[in-house]
């Protein structure tokens, strides 16, 4: 016999699910999770010239902390995608959430560039993890393929959207004295520390092949004939790593995130602070704003993505923002600069709704944390290479950043290429497992 599940789990588990309810409120829990680990990698750019200026160090080895931060946080996915399938999320969040604070809090106490490099790259584990938690919460509780992109997006908004919010707060800290990184450090870490830990006791994964109450994963599955529904089996990372979509997917998001990780590492740096908007300076200006649409449009393209199809918005999204990111090395007019900046951020950020989606589409959902683990850690780590530290010593090497953003706009334009030949894998042989669905009757 099979456990009664879909809106209330085992009575033993104490934990009452009502409806979609439910669910949604999962889902906003880690977009708030996800907002508070999104300074990490969205808010460093205005802390590269402070960091410099204090300590007397030169801009690439500043950048490095970045590039150390995003090979260590996407690494990290993998073992927390298997984590993520097999374990309830609460406590392993919950230590996550310890460490992201403590990261930016010793990262105020560093004193010299491997201290910064150590402290950084400890921090750095707990969003690794976050991030995999909180875009798997989605995969599990939105297993309809209409809904998967929706759910995906509004999570991965917070992650986006989160420096918007954070930047003005810091920057004034930052600009306030020497020292003002160290309190922006400080301060931010102990609300990443606190906010985290206390989210995390409410985080739920459902059971184990739960389904929503009216869902038919058979008619779902038979969509699949047109480009849009649910893979018809459960890979295994062994069987997903043997398909050539996982290695053309991991170089498309490699690419990808290579042409917006630059743009995101540097932005203050390259807008410059000579040019003012209504008192406000071009990079920081650039530095927020382009967040917003950078965030949103995660969610805006789940959505639609769930009806037009994940390939098809990659080929749209990603080749604009190539042409975006090239204007940006064109563009010498404060508000023009800024405009064009929020259009190529809002190209980018579908990407980090798009893959994941995809990863289940193609692949199942079954073992969807370690899958898309296996794409976004590998190909994430090698882009934040080329946007930290190779980005700056061409910067160094030539005087000018346009070189680097002609690179990053050739890598996007050729990862929207490379959507264009996607296809589902075969399927493989199923591993066969009981479907617990709403009607179910609980053994007596």
């Amino acid at each position: 016999m099979v456990r009664q599940a879909a809106d209330q789990p085992p009575a033993r588990r104490g934990i009452p699910l009502r409806g979609n309810g439910y669910r949604w409120s999962q889902a906003l829990l880690a977009l708030v999770i996800m907002l508070l680990i999104s300074p990490y990698e969205y808010c460093f750019t205005i802390f590269e010239k402070p960091i410099a200026a204090a300590h007397n160090w030169d801009l690439p080895s500043v950048a490095t902390t970045y590039t150390i931060y995003i090979i260590v946080a996407s690494l990290t996915m993998i073992p927390s995608g298997l984590w993520s399938d097999r374990w309830q999320p609460r406590w392993f969040t919950t230590v996550a959430g310890i460490i992201t604070g403590l990261g930016w809090i010793f990262a105020a106490f560093a004193n010299t560039q491997i201290e910064l490099y150590i402290a950084y790259a400890f921090g750095a584990l707990g969003p690794g993890y976050i991030y995999c938690n909180c875009v798997n919460n989605a995969l599990k509780w939105f297993p309809e393929s209409r809904g998967r992109g929706t759910a995906v997006g509004l999570i991965d908004m917070g992650f986006g959207l989160g420096s918007a919010i954070f930047i003005p707060i810091l920057t004034p800290v930052l600009t306030g004295s020497k020292d003002g990184y160290k309190s922006a450090f400080i301060g931010m870490g102990i609300a990443m520390l606190v906010v985290i830990v206390v989210a995390a006791q409410f985080l739920k994964f459902p059971e184990k092949d739960w389904l929503p109450p009216g869902y038919d994963p058979a008619a779902d599955t038979r969509r699949s004939v047109h480009g849009l529904g649910n893979a018809t089996v459960d890979f295994t990372p062994l069987q997903m790593v043997k398909t050539w979509q996982y290695w053309w997917s991991l170089v498309g998001l490699c690419f990808i995130s290579a042409a917006g990780l630059m743009i995101t590492a540097h932005i203050a740096v390259v807008a410059g602070a000579e040019v003012a908007i209504g008192g406000v300076g071009v990079g920081t200006a650039a530095a927020t704003f382009s967040r917003i649409p950078n965030g949103v449009m995660r969610w805006v393209s789940g959505t639609i993505s769930d009806y037009f199809g994940r390939e098809r918005l990659m080929f749209i999204f990603f080749v604009l923002m190539g042409i975006f990111t090239y204007l940006m090395t064109v563009t010498h007019v404060g508000w023009a600069f800024v405009l064009v900046a929020l259009l190529a951020m809002g190209c980018w950020g579908p990407l980090f709704t798009l893959y994941p989606a995809l990863v289940s589409d193609y692949w199942g959902r079954k073992n969807s944390g370690i899958n898309y683990g296996l794409i976004y850690g590998p190909g994430k780590g090698l882009a934040g290479v080329f946007a930290g530290t190779i980005a700056a010593s061409l910067h160094d090497s030539t005087g000018s950043w346009t070189v680097p953003f002609e690179v990053a706009a050739a890598l996007a334009i050729v990862s929207g290429l490379m959507a264009l030949a996607l296809r589902r894998p075969k399927a493989v042989s199923p591993v066969s497992s009981p479907v617990v669905t709403a009607t179910a009757q609980a053994a007596p």
